[in-house]
């Protein structure tokens, strides 16, 4: 009798682990904008490189992906890119380190600044990141693997990523068989998104586009937007414009044209020193909830903003998308977005 209970109590437990395992599982990704570790960043930074992080890791520690944009390449080396010398971004390779611990799990290559530095400016950037196990997308040894999409298997949902600039290079002469970043084809475009969508249950595709500190998206962002989701993409998180730009819902899926910047200096013109996280709630291979948390910028250093700071930024976000299908509630200085798709 008693052999048959320990039996039964046994079967019970096995049950319990095959179901626990068979249930969806709720995966969490945030997003952030544009992170800039040169210039007057640099200068804050000195041999702190934990600083720019500081008062937001509780936040970007708490998901299961963390991404953001890198906008220069982390590297002691290269040829600088013909261009302005005070438009030469570089970053120093302690920095790799840094942004691990910070949380971050896949950073975008593919912008205006990653080749500052030529092919071994990029090379050492995928290197070093490889080393303290950042992923990448948007950068690559050769055309190809710069437009390869990366896959992370969270819970058991494979996300997928893909990264893309409508910049080529400044200042650098690109070569099919050379390290560089991947620019937008609208030719090829389609196929890629529409590839890389049957090897995964939720698609990202990351842009960097649009005008420098314009508030709302382009014809040229929408077409794109568009076309991605047409093409099977799931969520499109788009960077550049260094200020924070609408949130579109379309064939419901959800389009964040700017996320502005996060880690930044030189908080000038209106809107640079206001940006959001992100937090994306994703089952069942689609998102079920969006939750925006306000951030302010001080001497580049990003913190959660609170009060009359966060309602401002997010009745702000709320205007930029006026008229693209979103509605979103802000309670208690956070911005909700639910999002059940069919």
């Amino acid at each position: 009798m008693k052999k048959h209970f320990l039996l039964l109590i046994l079967l019970i437990l096995i049950i319990g682990v095959v179901l626990k395992d068979c249930y969806p599982k709720e995966v969490v990704l945030c997003a952030v904008g544009d992170i800039l570790l040169d210039r007057g960043v640099r200068a804050q930074i000195k041999n702190d490189y934990d600083y720019p992080y500081r008062k937001v890791k509780n936040v970007l520690g708490g998901a299961d992906i963390t991404f953001g944009n890198l906008e220069c390449p982390i590297t002691n080396d290269g040829t600088p890119a013909l261009k302005r010398p005070s438009l030469l971004f570089k970053a120093d390779p302690e920095n790799a380190i840094a942004i691990k611990e910070a949380g971050f799990d896949i950073l975008n290559l593919a912008n205006n600044h990653t080749m500052d530095y030529g092919s071994e400016g990029i090379i050492n950037t995928m290197k070093t990141l490889k080393k303290y196990n950042v992923d990448y997308i948007g950068g690559g040894h050769d055309y190809r693997e710069a437009r390869k999409p990366l896959y992370i298997k969270k819970k058991g949902c494979k996300i997928g990523f893909l990264g893309y600039s409508i910049f080529p290079p400044e200042g650098y002469i690109s070569f099919s068989d050379r390290a560089d970043v991947a620019k937008v084809y609208i030719e090829t475009l389609k196929e890629e998104v529409e590839s890389a969508k049957k090897n995964c249950d939720f698609l990202v595709v990351s842009f960097h586009w649009g005008k420098e500190f314009e508030f709302y998206a382009g014809k040229m962002q929408k077409e794109l937007a568009h076309t991605v989701v047409d093409s099977g993409g799931d969520l499109i998180l788009g960077h550049h414009p260094h200020v924070l730009q609408g949130i579109e819902k379309y064939k419901n899926r959800l389009i964040f044209y700017s996320l502005g910047n996060f880690v930044f200096d030189r908080q000038i013109p209106n809107g640079t020193d206001e940006t959001i996280i992100v937090k994306f709630k994703i089952k069942n291979k689609k998102i079920q909830e969006v939750n925006i948390i306000p951030i302010k910028i001080k001497n580049c250093q990003p913190y959660v903003a609170k009060d009359i700071q966060a309602e401002y930024i997010l009745n702000r976000l709320k205007m930029y998308s006026d008229g693209m299908n979103i509605k979103m509630n802000i309670k208690k200085g956070i911005g909700d977005i639910q999002f059940y798709q069919h």
